[in-house]
């Protein structure tokens, strides 16, 4: 798969994110205001699963327009590695049906540094958990 413009957040310094509540109200909003909006529920479901997991304190979150950007927030020295969930758009062309997720790190891992995996819709939350516990070591611990 090739590389999509912008598939990569890096971010530096202290985080100043969100929460994953006001990311989920955010979500409600738009998709209330926009019907096209559905599309993006599978971003939605990602946020409640993290809601749901056990373990949303050890994960920080930050939107870019309609994406989610994760941390962990274990992590200390002020660069973050980044798992991105991309929502659809112009920068994102992907398959019918399908989204991307894509990871940024220092070090080189199973995978290496930067990670682009398009994945089913309908796989988006064991996907995104999957990404999760490889790259930051983090588990939920009630169900999913």
């Amino acid at each position: 798969m090739k590389p999509f413009p912008m598939a990569f957040a890096r971010i530096q310094g202290e985080f100043s994110g969100t929460s994953w509540e006001a990311v989920a109200q955010r979500f409600d909003e738009l998709r209330r205001e926009n019907e096209d909006f559905a599309e993006h529920q599978y971003v939605r479901d990602i946020v409640t699963s993290v809601l749901d997991s056990g373990v949303a304190d050890r994960l920080g979150v930050t939107t870019s327009m309609h994406d989610l950007v994760v941390v962990s927030l274990e992590v200390t020295g002020g660069f973050y590695e980044t798992i991105k969930v991309h929502a659809p758009g112009p920068l994102t062309r992907v398959e019918p049906g399908c989204f991307v997720l894509t990871f940024s790190g220092r070090k080189k891992r199973r995978h290496g540094r930067e990670v682009i995996e398009q994945h089913s819709i309908t796989d988006a939350v064991p996907a995104f958990w999957r990404l999760v516990e490889d790259k930051f070591g983090i588990t939920p611990v009630r169900s999913r």
